[in-house]
C-alpha cells in the first residue's frame, strides 16, 4: 500500500519552453480525445442551408405544377367560353325562326279574318236576301189565301 508521503510530489518547476513543448506534444491527442468523448454537430448553419435549398426546389416544383393547372383552367375556361358562344348563337337563331314563325301565323291570321270577314259579310246578305224571300213568300201566301177567300 501507499503512504501518504509517497503521494505528495514535490512540484515540479517547469520553464515556459517545457511547457510549449509538452502542448505541442499533447496536442494531437487532445483533440482526438476531445472528438471522441464530445461529439460535434454538423454546423446548424449547413443544415438550415440544406433545408432552404430543398424548399426552394420544392416550391419550385409546386409553383411548376400551379402554372400547368392554371394553364388547364384557362384552357377550359376558353372551351367552356365557346360552348356558351355556340350555345348563344343557337338561342338567336332559334329567336330568329320564332319571329319568323310568328310573322308567318300573323299573316295566316290576317288571311284568316278576311275570309271570315268575307263570308260574314256574305252569309249576312244571304241571310238578308232569305228573309225578304220569305217575307215576300208570306205576302203572296196571304194575298193569295185573302183572294181566294174573297172570290170564294
Amino acid at each position: 500500500m501507499y503512504s501518504e508521503e509517497a503521494e505528495v510530489a514535490e512540484p515540479m518547476t517547469l520553464r515556459d519552453e517545457d511547457v510549449g513543448r509538452i502542448g505541442e506534444y499533447v496536442k494531437p491527442w487532445l483533440r482526438e480525445l476531445v472528438d471522441e468523448m464530445v461529439p460535434h454537430p454538423e454546423p446548424v448553419g449547413a443544415r438550415l442551408l440544406e433545408r432552404m435549398v430543398r424548399v426552394e426546389e420544392e416550391l419550385r416544383a409546386q409553383r411548376t405544377l400551379m402554372d400547368e393547372r392554371f394553364g388547364f383552367m384557362a384552357d377550359r375556361f376558353e372551351a367552356v367560353d365557346k360552348r356558351f358562344e355556340a350555345i348563344d348563337k343557337r338561342f338567336e337563331a332559334i329567336d330568329k325562326r320564332f319571329e319568323d314563325l310568328i310573322g308567318q301565323m300573323n299573316a295566316r291570321f290576317e288571311t284568316v279574318d278576311r275570309r271570315f270577314e268575307e263570308s260574314r259579310a256574305h252569309a249576312d246578305s244571304r241571310f238578308k236576301t232569305l228573309a225578304w224571300m220569305i217575307g215576300v213568300g208570306f205576302a203572296v201566301v196571304t194575298l193569295s189565301t185573302t183572294v181566294f177567300a174573297l172570290l170564294s
